[in-house]
């Protein structure tokens, strides 16, 4: 009797832990926002020499609007996979509810 009450209580506290995940620890979102401010940086970095490169020739005034407009395309992009690369993380980390944790079993 008492060996199976053990046995029952075991698998309920394997269960409960089961279903709560841990959050993301403080170092993995402090690794991924300094990956992600260092691609900023080298963003930034990329589009000063883009644009210093235009000063020394004669640039027309579409070829500055089409620079201007990739910029900012290139940084929508980083930012969105950043926003992406975020939204993986917590989810990775989301506790599972009662239905996918009896799926898996």
């Amino acid at each position: 009797m008492r060996k199976t009450l053990l046995l029952a209580l075991a698998a309920i506290f394997l269960a409960a832990g089961m279903s709560k995940a841990a959050p993301p620890s403080s170092q993995d979102v402090h690794n991924l926002k300094k990956q992600q401010k260092a691609e900023w940086k080298q963003l930034k970095e990329q589009e000063r020499a883009s644009k210093s490169a235009m000063r020394q020739h004669p640039v027309t005034k579409e070829e500055r609007a089409r620079m201007k407009k990739d910029f900012k395309m290139q940084r929508q992009l980083l930012k969105r996979s950043q926003k992406e690369a975020v939204k993986n993380m917590e989810q990775s980390h989301k506790p599972l509810s009662p239905r996918a944790v009896a799926a898996r079993h």
